[in-house]
């Protein structure tokens, strides 16, 4: 029996990849970065260098995808390579740590931001309704999912754009 499964548009995994590297990266990181690190030139080879390192990743995935096609990520390639062990143990703190710390946090990121808006909400309260909401909204349906990742991937982008105009403008206005 062939089983009919979902597919995303390549639109919508680009749409993920972009909104998990500026929630995570822009978003989450930088200002941590930031307050550490005061030299701008430092920021930007660390954030160069970090791209390198991710792009050699994603070319490993790559042959290892190609060397071994079946669905499973990480854990078909040590499971095939090394040991089931190790694919079950990998794909484990994936589930746990992998894809839940970086939700939780992004979450809870936004909860603070919004906080510094509405200051009598609980940042606890919003990360956890954030996580619900969207849960339920990717659940619904792939199209739904797909199209809610896309708009909001679109918002983070214009938000970034809007936060460079806005510093070249006062940038020039500057003496």
């Amino acid at each position: 029996m062939l089983l009919n499964y979902a597919k995303y548009s390549l639109a919508t995994a680009t749409s993920v990849v972009i909104a998990n590297m500026i929630g995570t990266g822009v978003f989450t990181c930088l200002g941590f970065q930031l307050l550490e690190i005061k030299n701008y030139a430092a920021i930007l080879s660390l954030w160069i260098f970090g791209g390198m390192v991710s792009l050699c990743g994603a070319f490993c995935y790559a042959e290892l995808g190609s060397q071994y096609p079946q669905s499973g990520g990480e854990y078909n390639f040590l499971k095939s390579i090394f040991n089931p062990l190790l694919g079950f143990l990998s794909g484990w703190i994936s589930a746990t740590i992998g894809f839940a710390a970086p939700i939780s946090l992004a979450a809870y990121s936004l909860g603070v931001y919004f906080k510094t808006v509405i200051p009598s909400v609980s940042i606890k309260i919003t990360a956890f309704l954030v996580i619900i909401f969207i849960g339920l909204l990717q659940s619904m349906h792939v199209k739904i999912g797909g199209r809610f990742q896309k708009i909001a991937t679109l918002l983070k982008v214009l938000l970034i754009l809007g936060f460079y105009r806005s510093g070249a403008f006062f940038y020039t206005l500057t003496p």
